[in-house]
């Protein structure tokens, strides 16, 4: 075999390097080099034992993590040399192994369940066990059953952790003797959690109680994850039973500390579990957890779901909370919606809208747009001159309550606004993004202010009205002064005219948009064409078909991309065939999306020749566009790639869109056409 070629075999020497950086930029080059400049078949092959010895070679720990990392970004193509190691054996097994369940299809069960199965190094065994929890088929569920009554205490708790990645059900019996040992106990009660079986819902709720933390922190996902099967089967009671019935305060105290849990999943479960108490002593515990950003969604939902009785716990969080936790609080408060309407509770927040923390001010003004009333309406009015965040959200506010309690009428609202002689700056833009919200309602009262405020010298104010304007439904004369507006002398008012004219529908503004697509602002030419599209006018499309070939801005082409693909004219499938060999990739993925709803084979064609295409996100754009199309010539080509693509993100979209169109051959085979074959696009 030739010596490996320079190029690659200069980024392998920097995977020794003692510097992490050196040896990611050499991972990260290696596999550039591998995609764009595919080696010869040879090259590969002693390209992936090079990377294989690394892998098992006992002098460097990080040698190892990049080896693992650049084979597994190569992908399947890997996978006949790991079964040829595995099978000879020799030193690094569990490497190899762990390396199969990253790359290895369901073709490996066979091979992992005979390495799981066979006596052995106990570390190797329990690596396939990881691996068959992974690839996941009905024979890597027997296998991995069949080992928990094994000799092994480490390998129990390896297979029980597969099989509850799985969600694999397992008879109560049968898991009895592995809760009852303190060793697989952690992982038999997850496993527990997926059984289905009402009964288990007593000992789970029991299990909160356990002595050690990982048995407490598996049975609260555990619960909550059988109350899930449970109640999609028609039996939402079982655990809420089994909680009422538990040991009441101490259960809540020992689910409060979860929620403080170092893992996220545990931290939502213990959540929910508080949730279904009803639990208001949770809150205080539950603000100290805010850090993360799906649990402060989903801390939102907890009070909004305990409601009016969380309103004195509040109240007194409210009295003892230390400033930084302001505005995680006020989130809280937030999710009560109108039952937040406590005389306490709106002090705290309308303080805070006039206080010195800019983040407190922002979080108290969007709890008032959820809680306040009409008392609310004067500090939120004051708030709109705030710079910055907390005056945009003072204005979301205003809207909200200003519409709730006042109805959206600009008769009605403006005898609130402090709009006085000569205001300016952040009160006018904030008064643009409130007329904005509110405008949708219909009334154009407000289009009149909004069409003078086109006229300021703040920039900001000149694009949030021209925004505004594209907000307010209906025919009104917003659309002649837009049209205007498509002068500005800043091309970003001009970019957010045209936007509006293009929300606002109307067929008049189609000569003034023309002469927009010419702009020399590629920012509003892009809108401009944009907002033609939307238009959807016929007498735009010879325009839109100029600004593909003669535009140089892509942004721009791209929104004309969108155009030509629902004309359905031969000429514009032709075009865009013409762009999927485009030098920028972003036309060439617009083109793929853009051929998506084009009837025809050669639009097939021309989207499967994407799939050879050096980037991989432009091989995800295709794959998607295939499978969108419904085409099932593309099948075979489709599987072919899936078998040797190297990335695995595009790996998965290809086998999206494989599913996806055999279930459409299945639908054709059970109810055919007297079509010819063309994709139903």
């Amino acid at each position: 075999m030739n010596p490996l070629r320079p190029d690659l075999a200069r980024c392998l020497e920097s995977f020794g390097s003692e510097r992490w950086r050196e040896r990611k930029d050499a991972a990260r080059d290696l596999m550039s080099v591998v995609r764009e400049q595919p080696p010869a078949p040879d090259q590969l092959a002693l390209l992936v034992e090079q990377l294989l010895d690394g892998l098992v070679s006992p002098d460097s720990v990080a040698r190892r993590s990049v080896c693992h990392e650049v084979l597994t970004g190569i992908g399947p193509s890997v996978v006949p040399a790991i079964r040829r190691r595995l099978r000879a054996g020799g030193p690094g097994a569990r490497m190899i192994v762990d390396l199969l369940g990253d790359v290895g299809g369901v073709d490996d069960v066979p091979l992992l369940a005979a390495i799981l199965g066979a006596p052995g190094d106990d570390n190797v065994r329990a690596s396939a066990a990881t691996a068959l929890g992974v690839l996941g088929t009905a024979d890597a569920e027997r296998a991995l059953t069949n080992v928990l009554s094994d000799s092994s205490e480490m390998l129990r708790m390896f297979a029980l952790d597969a099989l509850a990645r799985l969600g694999v059900a397992i008879a109560p019996e049968r898991l009895a003797p592995l809760l009852a040992d303190p060793v697989t106990r952690r992982a038999a009660v997850a496993v527990l959690g997926h059984s289905g079986d009402p009964r288990v819902a007593g000992p789970l709720v029991r299990y909160l109680g356990e002595a050690m933390p990982g048995v407490r922190a598996a049975a609260a996902v555990a619960v909550v994850k059988l109350h899930a099967t449970l109640s999609l089967r028609g039996d939402p009671v079982a655990v809420a039973a089994a909680l009422a019935a538990g040991d009441g305060e101490p259960l809540r105290q020992r689910i409060r500390e979860l929620v403080a849990h170092r893992q996220l999943e545990v931290k939502l479960a213990a959540l929910a579990l508080a949730g279904a108490l009803a639990d208001v002593g949770s809150l205080s515990y539950v603000l100290q957890a805010m850090s993360d950003p799906e649990l402060r969604e989903r801390a939102v939902e907890f009070a909004a779901g305990l409601g009016a009785p969380a309103v004195p716990v509040l109240v007194d969080m409210v009295e003892q909370a230390a400033p930084e936790v302001l505005g995680d609080l006020f989130l809280l408060i937030s999710g009560l919606g109108p039952a937040g309407n406590h005389p306490r509770l709106v002090e705290a927040l309308t303080t805070a809208l006039a206080g010195p923390d800019a983040h407190a001010a922002c979080m108290a003004a969007t709890a008032l747009g959820k809680v306040g009333g009409a008392e609310a309406i004067a500090p939120l009015a004051r708030a709109l001159a705030l710079e910055g965040p907390a005056g945009e959200a003072a204005a979301v506010a205003f809207a909200a309550v200003a519409g709730r309690a006042l109805g959206s009428r600009h008769a009605r609202v403006a005898p609130h606004l402090p709009v006085e002689e000569g205001a300016s700056g952040a009160l006018l833009r904030n008064l643009c993004r409130a007329f904005g919200l509110l405008g949708r309602g219909g009334d154009v009262g407000f289009v009149a202010p909004l069409i003078a405020w086109l006229g300021e010298r703040d920039v900001g104010v000149r694009l949030l009205a021209a925004r505004a304007l594209g907000q307010i439904a209906g025919e009104h004369e917003g659309a002649a002064a837009l049209a205007l507006a498509l002068h500005d002398e800043d091309a970003g008012v001009r970019a957010a005219a045209c936007r509006s004219l293009g929300q606002l529908g109307a067929a008049e503004s189609v000569p003034a948009l023309l002469t927009a697509s010419r702009d020399p602002s590629s920012s509003v030419r892009a809108a401009a064409v944009q907002a033609l599209v939307g238009l959807d006018n016929p007498i735009a499309l010879a325009r839109l078909r100029e600004v593909v070939l003669a535009d140089n801005a892509p942004a721009v082409v791209i929104q004309a991309i969108a155009g030509l693909s629902r004309s359905g004219t031969d000429q514009d499938l032709v075009m865009l065939m013409s762009l999927c060999r485009a030098p920028d990739h972003e036309i060439v993925k617009a083109a793929a999306r853009g051929l998506s709803g084009c009837k025809g084979h050669r639009a097939t064609a021309a989207v499967l020749g994407l799939l050879e295409h050096p980037r991989w996100d432009v091989r995800w754009a295709a794959a998607e566009a295939l499978g969108e199309r419904g085409d099932t010539t593309a099948l075979p080509p489709l599987r072919r790639v899936h078998a040797v693509e190297p990335d695995p993100l595009v790996r998965k979209v290809l086998a999206g869109a494989v599913a996806r169109l055999e279930a459409h051959a299945a639908a054709e085979a059970a109810a055919p056409g007297d079509g010819e074959g063309e994709p139903t696009a």
